[in-house]
C-alpha cells in the first residue's frame, strides 16, 4: 500500500475514534464513517490531492477501499473459510471447512500497512484503545477477532461464525451424527414437555461444539425463555423470540452474567464456553430448576468431570451429577476431508 495513502486513512480513523458503537449494524456504522469521511475530504487538500494523482480513482472509490479490509477482502467472501491466520509480514494461513489449513501467497508488505490493518479493526469494532491483548466482535465479517501484541510482532486471528448455522438434517448429511443419535438429542434438549436434559458438550478445539449447540436450538420449545450468556457472541438465536442474549466484558464476568440470569426468569439458561468460575453457578441454576446447556473445551467424558471439579472451576460433585448428558464431539482428518463427529454421549 501506498505510504501517502497509509497516512491519509489514519488520519480519517484518528477523526473517526469514539464515534462508531460496540455491535452497530453495518448499515448505521457505514453511515457514520462516510460522514468522518466527508469531513476530511473536504478539509484536506492532501486527500483531495491524492485522489486527483491516482489513475483511476474517485472520491466513492477511495472511500470502498478504505471501507475494506484490504487483502484478507477475498477470504472474508468465502463462505467456507473459518478462520484467517496473520503471523505479522509472514504469509497469511487460511483454514476451511473441508480441506482445513492452508498457506496463501497472500501478507502484508510493511509493518505499517499491517498496524493500519489493526487500527482500523479496532476503530470499527466501537473500541478506541489498542491494547496488547485484543478482543474485538465485527458485525460485517460476521465474526470476532484476536489480536496480541508478541515480540515477533502482532499475530492476528479472524474467526467467522456461520451466516446460516447448520442444522440437525445437515449435520446427518455430514456425517457428524446418525439420525438415532440425533433423535436421542431431540428427546434430551426438548424433554417431552416435561423435563429438558441439562447438556453439556465437550470436545477439543474446531470439533464442532458451537455447531452442534446451535443445532440443538431447534429443538427448544417456542414457549421457554431463553437466557444466552458467552463472552464472545457465536451462538445465532435469531429464530429464538423470547432469547435475550448477555456478553462478558472487562467489569462483567460470566459468572456475574449467570447469576444475573436467574433474575430473569429464564427456562433455560446457555453458556456458551463454560471456562471458570461461572461452572459452579451454572450447576446451582441446574440445582434450582432452570435447564442448562453449554460448551467446554475436554477431550473426553472423564476429562470434562474431571475439569469441572478441579481449578479453576471447583464444582463439587454433588453439583457435576446434575448434568444429564455429555456430548463428546471429535475431529478427525479423513482422506484429507475434517470431519467432525459425536465420539462419545
Amino acid at each position: 500500500m501506498d505510504p501517502e495513502r497509509i497516512e491519509i486513512e489514519n488520519e480519517i480513523l484518528d477523526k473517526l475514534s469514539g464515534k462508531i458503537f460496540l455491535l452497530q449494524d453495518f448499515t448505521h456504522k457505514r453511515d457514520i464513517i462516510f460522514q468522518v469521511f466527508l469531513e476530511v475530504y473536504n478539509s484536506s487538500q492532501r486527500l483531495q490531492k491524492f485522489i486527483r494523482k491516482s489513475k483511476g480513482l474517485e472520491m466513492e472509490g477511495f472511500f470502498k477501499e478504505f471501507l475494506s479490509y484490504g487483502i484478507i477482502e477475498e477470504f472474508l467472501s468465502d463462505p467456507d473459510i473459518e478462520d484467517i491466520m496473520i503471523n505479522y509480514l509472514s504469509p497469511i494461513y487460511i483454514h476451511k471447512t473441508k480441506t482445513g489449513l492452508t498457506k496463501t501467497d497472500k501478507s502484508f508488505s510493511s509493518r505499517e500497512e499491517l498496524d493500519l490493518f489493526i487500527k482500523k479493526l479496532i476503530i470499527f469494532s466501537g473500541r478506541q484503545t489498542i491494547r496488547k491483548i485484543n478482543n474485538v466482535e465485527l458485525t460485517e465479517i460476521k465474526g470476532r477477532v484476536n489480536i496480541v501484541y508478541s515480540p515477533f510482532g502482532p499475530q492476528i486471528t479472524v474467526t467467522r461464525a456461520k451466516e446460516k448455522p447448520l442444522s440437525i438434517i445437515e449435520l446427518i448429511k455430514s456425517g457428524t451424527l446418525t439420525p438415532q443419535l440425533a433423535a436421542q438429542l431431540w428427546l434430551y434438549a426438548e424433554g417431552l414437555g416435561v423435563k429438558p436434559a441439562n447438556i453439556i458438550i465437550s470436545g477439543g478445539p474446531s470439533t464442532g461444539k458451537t455447531t452442534l449447540l446451535n443445532a440443538l436450538f431447534s429443538f427448544i420449545p417456542e414457549n421457554e425463555r431463553i437466557v444466552v450468556i458467552e463472552d464472545t457472541l457465536e451462538l445465532n438465536t435469531d429464530l429464538e423470540e423470547n432469547c435475550s442474549r448477555l456478553e462478558s466484558d472487562e467489569e462483567t464476568t460470566l459468572a456475574d452474567l449467570v447469576k444475573n440470569a436467574l433474575r430473569m426468569r429464564p427456562d433455560r439458561i446457555i453458556v456458551g464456553e463454560v471456562r471458570g468460575k461461572e461452572a459452579e453457578d451454572l450447576m446451582t441454576a441446574m440445582n434450582i430448576g432452570k435447564y442448562c446447556m453449554g460448551t467446554l473445551h475436554a477431550s473426553t467424558a472423564r476429562e470434562t468431570i474431571m475439569r469441572l471439579e478441579n481449578e479453576p472451576m471447583n464444582v463439587p460433585e454433588v453439583l457435576v451429577n446434575l448434568v444429564d448428558v455429555f456430548v463428546i464431539m471429535r475431529r478427525y482428518n479423513i482422506n484429507g476431508r475434517i470431519q467432525r463427529i459425536v465420539g462419545e454421549l
